[in-house]
């Protein structure tokens, strides 16, 4: 006969307790581990849900395997069937997204003690929580030095990032505190995408750092800056060396032309002065 799931389990709350955290990347997977605390048991039943509400990941019953789950948790969750016996009722959630993150979880289990000869019941056990996150990526640097200003860009990260600058100028670093910094969430997957600016006036060289506070990771790309003046100078140079080679190149067609007008002359006149 299935299991019915009572009212009082989907509720009841265990206070004081401290869910250990459990690191999942978007689009991944994740182990939600619980160990019945006898060995070997014979599972009746045992189910998964989410903590303050009614959704269920996962629901194993010996009488009736297949049992309803909340939508968003169908065909993402599977446990090892293989070792129950030995009372792991672990579960893996596979295609993490952004939804699960600081989610908690618990599991019910109603299982025969083999050793005891009594039937137990574990009632919200194997509190766990999700952190969820995603790298940043694509992370570019520009340097407008006719502006005096660098924007950074990463892309497809998870939580919001935290994003500083350091500047180098001719006697030291020093962290940067002008920045203007806008986020963009993306509207399928919840990720985000980071665009920041600073000016960089009077500066040698900047640095972008992108950090994680979920994975304790960061990012980071520095670019050198032009000098004041050395863009225009370096285009005067590249236009002094195209006027140069322009008047070469003219200068060597003229004498091509010279010489070969004198070689003509030459041979016309003596054919004249035999006639």
């Amino acid at each position: 006969m299935a299991f019915a799931l009572p009212l009082l389990l989907l509720c009841a709350p265990i206070m004081g307790q401290t869910a250990p955290s459990l690191s999942a990347t978007v689009g991944g997977s994740v182990l939600i581990p619980c160990s019945l605390p006898v060995e070997p048991v014979r599972l009746k039943w045992f189910y998964w849900q989410e903590d303050q509400s009614k959704n269920i990941l996962f629901h194993w019953d010996t009488n009736n395997p297949t049992q309803p789950m909340t939508d968003k948790y169908k065909n993402r969750c599977q446990a090892f069937e293989a070792e129950f016996s030995s009372g792991n009722i672990s579960i893996r959630l596979d295609s993490v997204t952004v939804m699960e993150d600081q989610k908690t979880f618990w599991a019910y289990a109603s299982f025969y003690d083999e050793q005891k000869k009594v039937s137990k019941q574990c009632e919200q056990c194997c509190k766990s929580k999700l952190q969820v996150s995603a790298p940043y990526q694509d992370l570019q640097l520009i340097v407008n030095n006719a502006a005096d200003n660098a924007t950074c860009t990463a892309r497809g990260g998870y939580p919001q990032p935290r994003v500083s600058w350091t500047g180098l100028n001719k006697s030291s670093a020093a962290q940067l505190q002008d920045a203007e910094t806008s986020l963009q969430e993306d509207p399928l997957n919840k990720t985000f995408s980071v665009t920041s600016s600073v000016s960089v006036k009077g500066l040698q060289d900047v640095t972008c750092d992108i950090y994680n506070p979920h994975t304790n990771e960061s990012i980071k790309r520095t670019a050198e800056i032009s000098g004041p003046g050395e863009g225009q100078q370096w285009n005067l140079h590249l236009g002094f060396g195209a006027a140069v080679g322009f008047l070469a190149t003219a200068l060597l067609l003229f004498c091509v032309c010279y010489h070969r007008h004198h070689r003509t002359k030459d041979r016309v006149e003596p054919e004249q002065e035999g006639l």
